[in-house]
């Protein structure tokens, strides 16, 4: 083989190389895009989470993907607790179920009484403990 012959196949290969990493990075790109346009149409089964303040009932409904629990007002859920970090969990709504994540608060969080460690999924009727403050989730399934 001369080195010109050498040369040219060097070239054709690293031709090869960027067309196909050019390939790659475009079909990678499409998938996100359209994962993205698919995203905004699915529909997300209504949150609700009640709990007892001083006797009370308290009872919010949500129909976000994501629902942020803590002390903080900032949070969508507030528990005025003093055992409840400002930013102490959150509940998401991924892969067609709601997931509960302790966001490293300093009491921890229990779910049904098992300690959550790393995001755990939810069910109807579950009951959850942030600190010492209690609350329960009821998930209303999409009617089709």
């Amino acid at each position: 083989m001369t080195a010109v012959t050498g040369l040219i196949l060097r070239f054709l290969f690293l031709t090869l190389l960027y067309a196909f990493l050019g390939i790659a990075v475009w079909m990678l790109w499409r998938s996100v895009v359209s994962k993205q346009a698919r995203l905004g149409n699915i529909a997300i089964p209504s949150l609700t989470i009640s709990t007892t303040v001083d006797g009370e009932p308290v009872v919010q409904s949500f129909a976000s993907a994501e629902v942020l629990v803590g002390r903080s007002a900032e949070c969508d859920f507030v528990l005025d607790d003093q055992t409840v970090s400002s930013r102490h969990a959150r509940l998401v709504y991924n892969l067609n179920q709601w997931w509960f994540e302790d966001l490293k608060s300093t009491n921890g969080s229990y779910l049904d009484g098992i300690r959550v460690e790393e995001p755990i999924v939810v069910k109807d009727n579950d009951e959850i403990y942030c600190g010492d403050a209690i609350f329960r989730v009821y998930i209303k399934p999409l009617e089709q």
